[in-house]
């Protein structure tokens, strides 16, 4: 029994078949020209954690299931990071009761996927650039 949720997947199309290997498929149709592309898996148990590929840059995104919110993950290739998600967007924070304020790990992780997030944006829109 598993714990299925909603997962997208943005990456390199390259990388594509590392992906569906895992359950995910193309959003749309896509110019087969295009190096980024945009993938989804309906039923991505337990939103993949642990299954990931870690050695190639991807943004991901998935909602909620039983047993947990949603969440971000990014992975430059070399560093993975994940985060809780808020409902519309935003970083869960752990609050720590003991000191009345926010729990200095989870802002770490979060810190950490931002900026894992931004080398894999850097990343993507030099695929995307013309070549001259």
């Amino acid at each position: 029994m598993g714990d299925r949720c909603h997962m997208q997947v943005t990456c390199r199309r390259q990388d594509q078949s590392r992906f569906e290997a895992l359950g995910f498929q193309l959003d749309f149709e896509q110019n087969a020209q295009t190096p980024v592309i945009e993938m989804t898996d309906e039923e991505a148990n337990y939103a993949h954690q642990g299954r990931l590929p870690a050695d190639v840059p991807f943004l991901a995104a998935h909602g909620p299931a039983g047993n947990y919110g949603d969440g971000f993950v990014a992975c430059d290739g070399k560093r993975y990071a994940d985060v809780e998600a808020g409902h519309d967007g935003g970083f869960v924070v752990r609050w720590n009761e003991a000191k009345d304020e926010p729990d200095r790990s989870s802002l770490a992780a979060i810190r950490t996927y931002r900026a894992v997030r931004k080398r894999v944006l850097a990343q993507f829109k030099q695929l995307a650039a013309p070549s001259a």
